[in-house]
């Protein structure tokens, strides 16, 4: 691939297009029009990804379609129009999401005050904390607690994941394969462009969905999180930004504090879209 073409994407992908999208309209300005199969040819996208990409590009004004007798023929909108069209989306995702955040945080705000104010004068020994720093120790955690797991487990699902390779992912399939069998409910929320973009994430909540597992796919999380049992809490630890690929991990063992990250949950739960 020449670097003035990977300089173009990356610039694409900067600008706001993913980079399938960047991949096709590219593509897209170096003839008049293109159909499917052509494309899918052009680009190395799988047939039935390049019908998913074409129709976000059409509902996102960046590509035109055309129909001559059958055929359909997709063509790049000029540059100057549909960079201001991704502009003028990024600016109204911006102000809906700087909207719910704060309504968010008026909403968490009053479910977590009374719970600060009744245990701040409250001294307690650290024994229910556990920090992790190590990719293996997290997933020997996690899968642990899975396996303590009776009642309940929801999930705040966005990366880095632990799951990094095919083992572990197999292990963590296999033992919420396990959960879901002994009856326990499990309730997973996901960030919708990370299932866009990861065909292995989506293709792994299908797997869980016929299992049981319910899921719902929202536009963004406020963290990544875990709870079991409605006692047991997993959290990302910060972490300066040279390190953000990296995932620390912390383990509190709190009712209260479970319990108000579960109603933190219900309240995006019912914002979310079931994942198809």
């Amino acid at each position: 691939m020449k670097t003035e073409y990977k300089k173009q994407l990356q610039k694409l992908i900067d600008l706001g297009l993913t980079e399938r999208e960047a991949k096709v309209y590219v593509t897209l300005l170096s003839k008049k029009g293109f159909t499917t199969l052509e494309l899918q040819n052009s680009v190395d996208i799988p047939r039935t990804k390049i019908y998913e990409v074409l129709q976000r590009m059409l509902a996102r004004g960046i590509c035109s379609e055309r129909g001559i007798g059958k055929v359909k023929y997709y063509e790049a909108v000029e540059p100057k129009v549909a960079f201001k069209r991704i502009i003028n989306e990024y600016q109204e995702n911006c102000i809906t999401e700087l909207n719910n955040r704060k309504s968010l945080a008026e909403n968490v705000t009053g479910l977590l005050t009374p719970l600060f104010e009744e245990n701040k004068d409250i001294s307690y020994n650290l024994d229910f904390v556990e920090v992790f720093k190590d990719t293996e120790q997290i997933q020997r955690k996690y899968l642990q607690s899975l396996k303590e797991t009776k009642i309940s487990h929801y999930t705040f699902n966005k990366g880095p994941y632990v799951c990094d390779t095919s083992s572990r992912l197999t292990e963590q399939i296999k033992e919420e394969g396990r959960l879901l069998k002994r009856g326990v409910l499990c309730k997973n929320i996901f960030e919708q462009d990370e299932l866009f973009e990861n065909e292995w994430l989506l293709n792994y909540v299908k797997k869980q969905s016929k299992l049981g597992q319910l899921s719902v796919a929202v536009n963004a999380l406020p963290i990544k999180m875990m709870v079991f049992d409605e006692h047991k809490v997993f959290f990302p630890l910060l972490k300066p930004s040279y390190e953000s690929s990296i995932i620390n991990m912390i383990f509190i063992e709190h009712k209260e504090l479970a319990k108000a990250c579960i109603m933190l949950f219900n309240f995006i739960w019912v914002q979310g879209q079931q994942i198809k």
